[in-house]
């Protein structure tokens, strides 16, 4: 039986037709999980700035302990001085325990000054942790709203993708048993798009100029014609 090519053409672009709508539903859905990735690892990036804050408060909390240590050992020194002071025998000796209980006292004043640096510091950190930490909880609030909203999108990409994928199988049942495989082909090297009308005498997939000749083989409809650039199966538009 002679293969009617006017019709099996009809079929084939509207096989076209359902193809396009799957291959762009496809890449959307493929894109979701990606969309998902990049907004969690921004989120990282963020909660990272959290931590490096945190850290930064436990270093300079370490340092206010070492310095109040070095508080400490200065009060002992002063008080084991004047210990000393009061059992030596000449004023040369007193006199050289007061001078380093002057220096002690001088030494413990500075380390008064860096303790109370420190605790400013660690407040001011403090403060900038607690707002990066309300920050986050409202990105993490919007990052979870994203994640739901992008989910729904994706069922909904996926049922309608199930029902064309259901029609376009009864169609592709109507199309020639010789010529669905050469469209197939087509489709899988092509990026989806196999099937083009020609307008203004140029192929609509690759837009080169078509010769007078190919157009009157389109117009007869007696075999499929491919471009010669592109190889995608070429229609006129009724």
């Amino acid at each position: 039986m002679a293969i009617n090519f006017e019709e099996q053409i009809k079929l084939l672009v509207e096989l076209q037709g359902f193809d396009t709508q799957i291959f762009k539903l496809e890449e959307d859905l493929e894109s979701i999980p990606r969309k998902i990735k990049e907004m969690e690892d921004h989120f990282k990036d963020k909660t990272a700035n959290l931590k490096s804050l945190e850290d930064g408060v436990k270093t300079l909390q370490v340092k206010r302990k070492e310095r109040e240590g070095d508080l400490q050992a200065k009060e002992d020194a002063i008080k084991k001085f004047q210990t000393q002071m009061y059992q030596v025998k000449t004023n040369k000796e007193y006199s050289a325990f007061q001078e380093e209980i002057a220096r002690a006292k001088a030494d413990g004043s500075i380390i008064e000054e860096d303790i109370i640096k420190l605790f400013d510091l660690i407040d001011a950190e403090n403060k900038k942790i607690s707002q990066e930490k309300e920050f986050l909880k409202k990105e993490e609030a919007f990052l979870g709203e994203e994640k739901k909203k992008l989910s729904e999108e994706a069922g909904r990409a996926k049922a309608e993708l199930d029902g064309l994928k259901t029609q376009r199988a009864a169609l592709a049942g109507k199309v020639d048993g010789t010529l669905l495989p050469k469209y197939e082909r087509i489709v899988a090297s092509k990026g989806g798009l196999a099937v083009v009308p020609v307008a203004n005498d140029s192929c609509q997939g690759c837009f080169r100029i078509m010769p007078p000749q190919v157009i009157n083989e389109i117009k007869m409809n007696n075999a499929l014609i491919f471009c010669e650039n592109c190889a995608r199966i070429l229609y006129i538009e009724e």
